[in-house]
């Protein structure tokens, strides 16, 4: 496999992280925002790059990369309902001779979002219900073990196809004021329609997420610059967690181990930068990396994340 140099990768992510919109300007060319879509944005996943692997007991990596561009799709400024058309793909340079990038994730999907407001009053205007459609695989069409009965990650075939509905609410729940935070729970299920028959009995179908976002914190006080615009938040952060149900691994079903995933990122934007900021993250739980799936992974590491939610 051809070097390919983590710099260039790093101006890939950072140039196809920015958001497109079909719908962003008004008459005069004003950009124009709800509170409902400023929710919808916040829900999204930023692209990012780690440097190395961190520390924790992920192979020597060159880096780890998440490329996530996203369509915004509504018919007006105002609109209840909206959509979003994503293709994030997932991939690890391992630090071995030619940085090879072995099976990265494809993971495409569709949400559609129905804000609360009509349905149950002005205090979650910027609220919503949202049903996710994705597809994750990692474009493979070998063996999904090798012949010594280990799982064949480097050419392993793995596919799945899963339905994801939650609700996503806009509500201060922490007794601070000048605090915006976000909050996110979803029942995720793995219908058997396209799935490798060899993920039944050591791969979760049912899934309860959560999410925590804190976009500012207690003393925040924007302040407008040169021109008139509120400067931005510098630092946020997200906390999530899954739990794993179903049939892993005969794992008893408070088997920790077995069925938690958590992670805890905080990320920092300097005052000269815009749209990039660094971020520390740990994460505890089953890999997410497609065929790596059947293990467990410990890491704390740090990078560069878009910015995208302001």
């Amino acid at each position: 496999m051809k070097k390919l140099l983590p710099y260039s990768v790093l101006l890939l992510v950072l140039s196809l992280s920015q958001k497109t919109d079909l719908t962003a300007q008004d008459s005069t060319g004003k950009v124009v925002e709800t509170d409902f879509f400023k929710a919808v944005r916040a829900n999204q996943v930023e692209s990012y790059i780690t440097f190395g692997q961190g520390l924790g007991n992920i192979e020597p990596l060159i880096f780890e990369s998440l490329i996530a561009p996203y369509f915004l799709i509504r018919t007006s400024h105002d609109a209840r309902l909206g959509a979003t058309l994503s293709s994030p793909i997932l991939i690890r340079m391992k630090a071995e001779e030619s940085f090879p990038v072995r099976s990265p994730s494809y993971m495409p999907n569709i949400t559609f979002y129905r804000q609360l407001n009509s349905i149950f009053g002005e205090m979650y205007d910027a609220s919503y219900l949202f049903l996710t459609l994705e597809h994750h695989s990692n474009g493979q069409d070998g063996e999904f073990y090798n012949e010594d009965g280990s799982f064949n990650i480097e050419t392993g075939n793995f596919a799945t196809n899963q339905i994801e509905f939650g609700v996503f609410i806009n509500k201060n729940l922490l007794p601070f004021q000048n605090t915006t935070e976000y909050f996110r729970t979803s029942v995720e299920f793995f219908p058997n329609i396209g799935r490798e028959e060899e993920l039944k009995g050591r791969y979760s179908f049912l899934r309860w997420n959560n999410s925590f976002r804190i976009f500012r914190f207690p003393g925040y006080k924007p302040k407008p610059n040169q021109s008139g615009h509120f400067s931005q938040p510098q630092v946020q952060t997200k906390i999530e967690s899954a739990w794993l149900f179903g049939s892993i691994n005969n794992a008893a079903f408070f088997n920790l181990r077995e069925r938690l995933n958590f992670s805890a990122t905080i990320a920092y934007r300097p005052k000269a930068l815009s749209d990039v900021s660094f971020f520390l993250n740990f994460y505890s739980g089953k890999d997410y990396y497609n065929m790596q799936f059947y293990r467990r992974i410990n890491t704390l590491r740090i990078g560069l994340q878009a910015f995208a939610f302001k």
